[in-house]
C-alpha cells in the first residue's frame, strides 16, 4: 500500500474513534466542571481527522475512478480536489 492511503486510513481510524469518543465523553466525566470543553475539544479533532482522511482518500478515488465518471461531474471535481485530468477524451 502506498504511503498516502495508509496515512488516510490512519485518519480516518482516528475520526471513528474520536467519534466514538464525542459521544460517549460526556457520560464519561460528566461529575467534572469541563465537560463541554472537553467534549468541543475532541469534536474539533473528529472532524480535523475525517476531513483530513476524506481528501487525502478521496483524492486518491476519483484518481482512479475518473475516467469512468460524465465530463460534466468529472471537470469540477477534479478542480476541486486540484487534480489534472486522468484521460483526455475526444
Amino acid at each position: 500500500m502506498e504511503f498516502k492511503k495508509i496515512v488516510g486510513f490512519v485518519l480516518f481510524g482516528l475520526a471513528v474513534i474520536t467519534f466514538i469518543l464525542t459521544l460517549s465523553l460526556p457520560f464519561i466525566i460528566a461529575e467534572t466542571n469541563k465537560v463541554f470543553l472537553f467534549t468541543a475539544s475532541v469534536y474539533v479533532l473528529n472532524k480535523i481527522f475525517f476531513y483530513s482522511s476524506l481528501y487525502i482518500l478521496g483524492k486518491q478515488f476519483i484518481t482512479k475512478i475518473g475516467k469512468y465518471l460524465p465530463r460534466w461531474i468529472e471537470k469540477p471535481l477534479l478542480k476541486f480536489l486540484r487534480v489534472q485530468t486522468v484521460a483526455d477524451r475526444k
